[in-house]
């Protein structure tokens, strides 16, 4: 089967999270990546936890690619860059800004290599003069962005939301860029540079809600799981547990009200409208609980699904990975290799026309056979 990028080939100068993740999508889709890490490797090769010695983050990112050991201050690994980047259509590098300059590896030291170079720098709040210098991680980015303050329960502290789900976006954002330049590149006749940042993808998932503070001045503040613009659409605590209702519009709102058995708060003024709902959602909330604590997780679900009411259970991410409808989707894919023969990779949402998977390289597994394309042979042989 043709893969969608086969024959490109992407030399992969990032690290951690939001880059490589960039990268893998690309790989998933039948690109040539090849990995360039220091002698040290990639900060995830470190992470706990770990899975057969190697760590469950580098794995998650890192499948389908090529890692090549370079020191990109000597001559020699400034050259193999240099000479690899005239047979890549794509380089990807997440150093703060300044730094590839600084190495004679920037964009204006790289386009005259290869004409129709795509080079993608990823950073955290950019190249301005604000922004370069300013540190960039994943928790300081939901800081700054007002994700923790909207997120976490009325009266306690702001809590970081449990993915990182800002690396992530930004690994998105990162491969839609480029794909956007690819698409591009016969019309541009010059060398593409794209710039991604941390700080973009932030706002962008508040995106509704900045909105909304345009529209009012109101920061949003946090509501446990409830929505800011929506009731009831939270967790409720039923008799054996956690149940999940997501009541997002009047009629399943006065289904809901049917099924608990309290067809009176469907007209009583304070739950009448939307606004009326969220204006007032504690003393709904506890309305409904009330009811909703004469059963369990089970005989609700299966009751409100019957009614027509969104509902399901709380569960944790071991649990959710058992369910029967995860299963269904086959989203666990195995990729046996020698240092891990229990190797389960998480398929991407790419469709069936990607690549066979490659279990992630272990440190430097490549230098040998990339360099070799290019007619060096690794520092100090």
């Amino acid at each position: 089967m043709f893969q969608t990028y086969e024959g490109l080939k992407i030399l992969d100068l990032s690290r951690t999270l939001a880059g490589p993740f960039a990268t893998m999508i690309l790989a998933d889709l039948g690109a040539d990546v090849i990995k360039i890490e220091a002698r040290d490797g990639d900060d995830t090769r470190r992470l706990p936890p770990k899975w057969h010695g190697d760590s469950a983050a580098f794995i998650a990112m890192n499948r389908s690619k090529r890692s090549v050991v370079l020191d990109l201050k000597s001559d020699h690994g400034r050259e193999a860059v240099l000479k690899l980047t005239e047979r890549c259509d794509v380089i990807v590098e997440s150093f703060r800004p300044g730094v590839m300059e600084r190495l004679g590896l920037g964009f204006d030291d790289l386009r005259n290599r290869n004409p129709r170079l795509i080079y993608c720098s990823v950073s955290a709040f950019g190249r301005g003069p604000l922004g370069r210098d300013m540190p960039g991680y994943d928790a300081l980015l939901q800081a700054f962005s007002g994700i923790m303050k909207a997120t976490g329960h009325p009266g306690e502290p702001p809590a970081r939301i449990g993915p990182a789900a800002i690396d992530i976006t930004t690994g998105l954002w990162t491969a839609l860029q480029i794909m956007a330049a690819l698409a591009r590149r016969d019309r541009a006749n010059e060398p593409q540079q794209l710039e991604v940042t941390l700080v973009d993808s932030a706002l962008n998932l508040m995106c509704h809600q900045l909105i909304g503070v345009l529209a009012n001045g109101i920061a949003p503040q946090p509501q446990g799981s409830g929505s800011p613009i929506t009731a009831p659409y939270e967790v409720f605590t039923v008799a054996d547990g956690d149940l999940l209702i997501a009541a997002g519009n009047d009629a399943l709102y006065r289904k809901l009200c049917t099924e608990i058995g309290r067809p009176d708060l469907v007209i009583d003024p304070r739950f009448q409208t939307m606004s009326h709902r969220v204006m007032n959602r504690i003393e709904l909330h506890q309305l409904v609980e009330l009811s909703l604590k004469t059963a369990g997780v089970q005989e609700w679900s299966y009751r409100l699904a019957r009614a027509g009411v969104p509902a399901g259970p709380v569960l944790d991410l071991a649990e959710a990975i058992r369910q029967p409808v995860t299963l269904e989707r086959n989203l666990l894919v195995k990729c046996e290799s020698d240092e891990n023969p229990d190797l389960q990779l998480l398929r991407l949402p790419l469709g069936d026309n990607i690549a066979p998977y490659r279990a992630p390289p272990t440190l430097g597994q490549h230098t040998h056979e990339v360099l070799s394309e290019i007619g060096m042979a690794p520092e100090g042989t």
